[in-house]
Order: structure tokens, then C-alpha cells, then sequence
């Protein structure tokens, strides 16, 4: 591990790529619910361009896939 990761992990709790996905994961709650864009848009939009790494990283960190998190909270 280097030593920034150490550091960003020790301090934040979380490896840089999971903070930088939490990111996008939030973007894209937020586009799920104000827009009508197609999930595999939305993924590409915040920087995940492939659609099943994108739900899975969705379902991972939110509980629901994103189809299933529009639908219940919109």
C-alpha cells in the first residue's frame, strides 16, 4: 500500500477508490430520482461506463440495486 492510501485509509476509514465511488454513488442517487435518464447513462455519467459494475457497486454500498432504489424512493 502507499503511503498516501495508508494515510487517506488511516484517516477517512476507507480506501481512496471506495471514497471516490461513495462520490459517485450519491451523484447517481441523485440523478435517479430527478431524472428519467436510462441506468446505464446515469453509471456512465458519474464515471462508472460499465452498467453491471455500476449496480453492483450501487447494490454494494446502498442496499438496493439502482432500478430497485428508483422505484421505491422516487
Amino acid at each position: 500500500m502507499s503511503t498516501i492510501s495508508h494515510i487517506f485509509k488511516k484517516n477517512l476509514g476507507c480506501s481512496i477508490n471506495t471514497f471516490i465511488n461513495k462520490i459517485r454513488i450519491e451523484r447517481a442517487k441523485e440523478l435517479l430520482l430527478n431524472t428519467n435518464d436510462p441506468i446505464e447513462q446515469i453509471g456512465a455519467a458519474v464515471g462508472i461506463p460499465d452498467a453491471s459494475y455500476f449496480s453492483r457497486v450501487f447494490k454494494q454500498l446502498i442496499g438496493f440495486s439502482p432500478s430497485k432504489f428508483r422505484q421505491r424512493f422516487r
